[in-house]
């Protein structure tokens, strides 16, 4: 298996852009100000600063969300899925984009929020991929959450949950308009697990399960950049799960 340890060779102008866009932000600056500075310097493309925004941050912030992340629980066992969140990005794997490991030691992408016609032929082997990983955390309820407003969100929120009983969990699901605020305030009042790669959602949620880095072990893929051992992050990527 390819290890997801592994750090490829990056190019040394997106190194120098990652440690000054982390100090900044540990300074204080804000994301935007940060962004634009690290950005003039090194003539960043739009790509590399929508990498920069979406992998790197403050010490501060990391030295919060790290200790929140949990593979295997006896004590929270109800699990809040951020549904189009974690989709999107197991899409992503599927579909062989490019995947990073961000120093929250959280996996995320650059592929954008919106679903596309092509994403529909690995839907099903997606909501199985979800599955599979939440099994590891056993959770004696899940949660899943997704936003009212994406076309068609009713059909596939009420077709993944099918699955979600089919496979013997005890669920419901959660159209919303605002979805990132009801999963932090439903993972705080009920002391609940979040499986999300939104930043806001994992800093204020009780704990997080890195369910799309379990399925990446599973799959035995490795990631594009892993930010997170650049930055020296120390994270438990729930290798016991690798196949």
């Amino acid at each position: 298996m390819t290890g997801v340890r592994d750090l490829p060779t990056i190019d040394a102008e997106i190194y120098d852009a990652v440690y000054d866009y982390r100090f900044l932000l540990s300074r204080g600056y804000s994301q935007k100000h940060a962004l634009d500075v690290v950005a003039l310097k090194y003539s960043l493309s739009r790509e590399k600063k929508l990498l920069l925004y979406r992998c790197v941050h403050s010490m501060q912030y990391v030295v919060n969300v790290v200790p929140k992340i949990l593979c295997l629980s006896k004590t929270y066992n109800i699990l809040v899925i951020d549904f189009y969140n974690i989709l999107l990005t197991v899409l992503c794997i599927l579909e062989d984009c490019d995947i990073y490991l961000c120093d929250d030691c959280i996996t995320r992408d650059l592929r954008g929020s919106k679903l596309r016609p092509q994403d529909s032929i690995y839907m099903l082997k997606a909501y199985e991929l979800i599955l599979d990983a939440i099994s590891y955390l056993n959770p004696s309820k899940i949660i899943t959450i997704a936003d009212k407003n994406i076309s068609h969100s009713a059909i596939q929120i009420t077709q993944f949950n099918r699955y979600v009983l089919e496979r013997g969990f005890v669920g419901y699901s959660i159209l919303s308009p605002t979805p990132d605020r009801d999963s932090i305030e439903i993972s705080r009042k009920e002391q609940a697990v979040v499986a999300s790669s939104d930043s806001i959602v994992i800093e204020n949620a009780y704990r997080v399960f890195p369910l799309t880095t379990v399925i990446l072990n599973r799959l035995g893929k490795r990631f594009t950049i892993n930010f997170a051992e650049l930055l020296g992050t120390p994270c438990n990527l729930c290798y016991e799960y690798a196949i």
